[in-house]
């Protein structure tokens, strides 16, 4: 802590003109009231008592006001060492907890990791077009595994390009809330050998167990893409059937006694 440098002369010496300031102003006053009694001008003389007085006093306050500044400066200057410390019971606001574990990322979409080659069921619906002509209304498609019934479609290509080549037969894709693309398939119908086929809709075939009785009931036993050419067909007891899409550039063999599609 500081000092306190304090003149105690300095504060002396201004108290003694103080009291001798106090001491001629009180005879100037009696000797002023002497002369306003008695008209003396003797008594007037005594007003030089006055001068001093004021004179005294004055100087008396000057020094008085010296003496005071460094006390003054002391205690305006004076400084506290140490550290300041919380008070009790010294709790500190710990904010808004983080948590610093990484967000788990959203699962992928099956669809979006399929390639050309693999095969997805798609759900078809009978329906009508605007004409009122008879079509196929196709339902969500999910993965499937191509050596069962109910892989129906093949993959062409999964990518953003537009879908090309004589085989694509239908298309489906997706998007997230933001409209960024997920995935976008290029399909064409799997005709797979050895499997069997209800082609009472010969525009949209469907996969059955070959123990399924019925007119319309084939099993594939070639397929030949980029060609119209069923004169390739394997042939059995009763030769060979084939239906030939131009269209699509491809030819699928039956068994000769098949009649697909009639």
């Amino acid at each position: 802590m500081g000092t306190l440098g304090v003149e105690w002369a300095d504060v002396g010496r201004a108290a003694a003109l103080l009291l001798a300031a106090g001491v001629a102003g009180f005879f100037a006053i009696a000797s002023e009231r002497e002369a306003k009694r008695s008209w003396n001008p003797a008594a007037h003389g005594k007003r030089r008592l006055i001068v001093l007085t004021v004179t005294l006093g004055l100087f008396g306050w000057l020094a008085m006001a010296s003496a005071a500044i460094p006390l003054t400066s002391a205690i305006a200057g004076d400084t506290i060492s140490g550290s300041a410390h919380p008070t009790s019971p010294g709790l500190v606001d710990a904010g808004i907890p983080t948590s610093t574990a990484n967000p788990k990322p959203a699962a992928s979409d099956p669809m979006a990791q399929l390639k050309p080659g693999d095969c997805v069921e798609v759900p078809m619906e009978a329906a009508t077009d605007p004409d009122g002509s008879p079509t196929w209304k196709p339902g969500s498609p999910a993965p499937a595994d191509c050596n069962t019934i109910d892989a129906n479609y093949r993959v062409l290509q999964n990518s953003p390009d537009p879908c090309t080549g004589p085989l694509y037969k239908l298309e489906t894709t997706r998007k997230d809330h933001a409209g960024k693309q997920i995935y976008h398939l290029c399909l064409a119908f799997d005709w797979r050998v050895g499997f069997c086929y209800d082609t009472a809709h010969m525009d949209e075939p469907s996969k059955v167990d070959c123990d399924t009785p019925g007119d319309h009931i084939v099993q594939a036993t070639a397929v030949f893409e980029n060609s119209t050419d069923g004169s390739r067909c394997p042939r059995d007891g009763q030769g060979a059937v084939w239906v030939v899409w131009d269209k699509r550039q491809m030819t699928v063999c039956f068994r000769g006694g098949d009649q697909p599609g009639r």
